[in-house]
């Protein structure tokens, strides 16, 4: 772990971190979040049969992480396809007498009735046969939602399944998985918007996104220990949150040692940058 962090500072304290010497230094709490995370959640109704994973593995995006019973899957699509072989049989079939009273109404042996019959009969084959096509397809695609898999790479973090439980599709429940990634990792602090609109003012920034370039930050641990700096914010916000009058502001930080995770507080000191001062 010391190397892996000796690593990390390495990589970050390379940034270089301009200080204008009439620069008003505010410091605030400030959090870890993953940038990327995913809840999974199963698309299928069914007996778990296998856990591939456990907590805290490391899986690529596509890794299957659990299966559920398929016998019932396997059923419906046996089912299905045989459908689908008598709707192409009677497909072909009106197709042929189609043909046939044609020919037949060319040469004066058959009505136009037969004619206009025949036609209907082979629309009518065609569409069943599109109707088995799509049920069929429906099928293999629930057989697939059996295997549950990663959306994302990550972490494996707060498995909640098991062999032999009974999964329910429905959102609202606890998802069986999340993924985490902890590479990049976003630092989240926020700062009273009456500041924001200060600091717009005196840097005669039109927009926030202006004023972000001109913001540096340093990001240290709770106990003053240096992780990054020379850090530009990354966005904020669109809204202030109404019981603080504080807006989020975030910076996105490389992580590929995995030294910080997401939930871990740290101390963020911001300065504005301000155009034809002097730095030190």
């Amino acid at each position: 772990m010391g190397k892996a962090r000796a690593l990390l500072l390495a990589g970050l304290c390379t940034i270089g971190f301009m200080v204008s010497a009439d620069a008003e230094t505010l410091e605030f709490d400030g959090q870890v979040e993953a940038v990327h995370q995913a809840d999974v959640y199963s698309r299928a109704e069914g007996i778990v049969a296998e856990v591939l994973v456990s907590q805290g593995d490391f899986v690529d995006a596509g890794t299957v992480l659990a299966r559920l019973k398929q016998d019932v899957p396997r059923l419906k699509i046996a089912v299905s396809e045989a459908r689908l072989a008598r709707a192409n049989a009677l497909s072909e079939q009106a197709d042929g007498r189609l043909a046939r009273i044609q020919r037949l109404t060319t040469s004066g042996t058959a009505s136009d009735v037969a004619l206009t019959e025949a036609k209907t009969d082979l629309v009518l084959a065609e569409a069943a046969q599109r109707a088995e096509s799509a049920e069929l397809s429906l099928a293999r695609t629930a057989l697939d939602d059996t295997v549950i898999r990663a959306p994302i790479a990550g972490f494996v973090e707060d498995p909640r399944v098991r062999v032999g439980a009974l999964l329910e599709f429905s959102s609202g429940d606890p998802p069986i998985f999340q993924i985490v990634n902890l590479d990049p990792v976003r630092i989240v602090y926020e700062i009273p918007y009456e500041i924001r609109l200060r600091q717009m003012k005196e840097t005669e920034a039109s927009t926030a996104d202006e004023l972000l370039q001109s913001v540096r930050l340093q990001v240290m641990t709770t106990d003053g220990e240096l992780l990054a700096r020379g850090l530009v914010p990354t966005a904020t916000a669109v809204w202030v949150e109404p019981d603080t009058g504080k807006i989020r502001v975030w910076a996105t930080l490389e992580n590929s040692a995995g030294i910080l995770r997401p939930g871990m507080r740290v101390r963020v000191l911001s300065e504005v940058i301000k155009s034809g001062s002097p730095t030190r």
